[in-house]
C-alpha cells in the first residue's frame, strides 16, 4: 500500500511537479543533453523555491524536512525529465555527507551555499582498482600535524568539472586492516584552497547517459588540505561513507522511480491514441497486458521507496539495524524494475521509441546508471544476504504480519 502523505508533503509534491512542468522545456532538455551541459540556471531556480537541501535543518538554510520529502521532489523532477531531474538531484546529494558527519563550522560553511544554489557538491570515492570494494583505497593522505598531504587519483566523480567542493575518501594509515585507517576530507575550490601541490580534473567522455552531468577523473599530487577540513574523526572514513549511502540510496532509487513513471505515462498515452488494424493498440493483449504489468511494477516500487524513506525518517531504534538492508532493497529493486518498464515503453512505441524526440530512449540511457552508482545491484544483494543471515526470525515474522 502506498504510504499516506501529510498535507504538507502533498503540497511539496504538487509544487515540485508544477515547477518541473513550467521549467523543464523538452527542447532545451535535448539541447542540454547533446551539449553535455549542466542546467545551472534551473538548479538556482529550484534552490530559490526551496527544493534544494529541503531536509537540511533550518539554521543551515534548509526546510527541516525528511528524506521522504526529498524523494517526492526527485521523483517529480525525474518524472518530468530524466536528464534534468538527475542533474539537479546529483548536484546537492553529495553534500549529505557534510550534513551527516561534518562539524558545526563545516556545516555552516557549506550547507547554506548548497541550499541557496550557489554551491554544487561532489564526492570522490571510486578509484580504478577500488569500485565496489572501498575497504581500502590508494589515495593516501599523510598527516603532517596541521595539514594532510594528498596523493592519488579518483575516477567517476560526478559534477567534477564544476563542483564547488569535494568530499574525498582517503587512506591515512596504509598498514591498517581493511576498512580501518581511512578518513573523509573536505576540499573547496582549488583557487580558494591549497597553495601547494596540484589537483587536476579531467573529464571522462563517451558516457551512455547522464549527459547533463560532468563525470571526471581527479588526480592529487602533494596536495595540501588543512587539518580543520577533516570530516568527522580520523579513522572513520569508511563509516562516514556507509552512513552516507544508507540514506542516499533511497533518494537514488527515487530517480529511477520518477524516470519509470514518466516513461509509463508516455506509453499509456501512446497506446490509447495509436491505432493499428482499426483499433487502439492498448486493445491488443500483447500491449494491454504489458501495460498492466508495468503499472503493477511501478506501484510496487513506489510503495517500497516510500516505506523505506518513512522508516529512515522515523529513526526508530527498533528498525535502525534494518535500515541498511532496506536501502539495499530499494537500490536493487527499483532501478531493475524501472529498466524493464522503460524497455517495455520502447516496445509500445515501436520504431518511434528508438528515436530521441519521443524522450523514451534517453530515459533508458539515463536510468541505466542508477543500477551502478552508490553500489551495484550485486553489492546490494550481498548486503541483504548479510542481514538475513543474522536477523532474529521472530522479529522478521512480526515485520511480515
Amino acid at each position: 500500500m502506498i504510504i499516506d502523505l501529510t498535507n504538507e508533503q502533498k503540497e511539496i509534491r504538487k509544487a515540485a511537479r508544477e515547477f518541473a512542468k513550467g521549467e523543464f522545456d523538452p527542447l532545451k532538455a535535448i539541447e542540454l543533453d547533446e551539449r553535455h551541459e549542466f542546467p545551472r540556471d534551473l538548479y538556482k531556480k529550484a534552490a530559490e523555491l526551496g527544493f534544494i537541501g529541503l531536509n537540511y535543518p533550518e539554521e543551515y538554510g534548509g526546510g527541516g524536512a525528511g528524506i521522504l520529502e526529498n524523494v517526492l521532489i526527485t521523483e517529480a523532477f525525474c518524472q518530468a525529465d530524466s536528464g534534468i531531474g538527475l542533474a539537479l538531484h546529483l548536484a546537492f546529494l553529495p553534500a549529505k555527507i557534510v550534513q551527516q558527519s561534518g562539524n558545526e563550522d563545516q556545516k555552516r560553511r557549506i550547507l547554506p551555499k548548497v541550499a541557496s544554489g550557489d554551491y554544487v557538491s561532489a564526492v570522490c570515492f571510486t578509484e580504478a582498482n577500488h569500485g565496489s570494494d572501498l575497504t581500502r583505497v590508494d589515495t593516501v593522505a599523510v598527516d603532517k600535524g596541521d595539514r594532510f598531504i594528498l596523493n592519488g587519483t579518483k575516477i567517476f566523480t560526478t559534477n567534477a568539472s564544476y563542483a564547488d567542493f569535494f568530499v574525498v575518501l582517503v587512506q591515512t594509515d596504509p598498514e591498517a586492516p581493511p576498512g580501518k585507517g581511512m578518513a573523509t576530507l573536505l576540499l573547496e575550490k582549488e583557487e580558494k584552497f591549497s597553495k601547494n601541490g596540484t589537483m587536476e580534473i579531467n573529464e571522462m567522455p563517451g558516457k551512455m547517459g547522464l549527459k547533463m552531468v560532468s563525470t571526471g577523473e581527479i588526480s592529487f599530487r602533494d596536495y595540501e588540505v588543512p587539518k580543520e577540513n577533516l570530516i568527522g574523526e580520523k579513522g572513520r572514513g569508511l563509516i562516514n561513507f556507509l552512513n552516507f549511502v544508507d540514506e542516499s540510496r533511497i533518494e537514488i532509487a527515487s530517480q529511477s522511480l520518477g524516470i519509470a513513471e514518466g516513461a509509463f505515462l508516455k506509453a499509456l498515452s501512446h497506446a490509447r491514441e495509436r491505432e493499428q488494424f482499426g483499433k487502439p493498440i492498448i486493445d491488443f493483449q500483447g500491449i494491454g497486458f504489458k501495460l498492466a504489468r508495468m503499472f503493477g511494477d511501478l506501484m510496487s516500487a513506489k510503495s517500497l521507496i516510500y516505506y523505506a524513506a518513512r522508516m529512515y525518517d522515523m529513526g526508530s531504534k527498533q528498525y535502525k539495524t534494518l535500515i541498511p538492508m532496506f536501502t539495499s532493497i530499494v537500490k536493487y529493486h527499483v532501478p531493475e524494475h524501472a529498466k524493464e518498464i522503460i524497455d517495455h515503453t520502447i516496445t509500445v512505441f515501436g520504431g518511434y521509441g528508438y528515436f530521441l524526440e519521443q524522450d523514451v530512449e534517453r530515459r533508458y540511457r539515463d536510468n541505466r546508471i542508477v543500477e551502478v552508482y552508490e553500489g551495484t545491484v550485486e553489492v546490494q544483494l550481498n548486503n541483504i544476504v548479510r542481514t538475513l543471515k543474522t536477523i532474529n526470525l521472530d522479529f522478521l515474522k512480526e515485520m511480515l504480519v
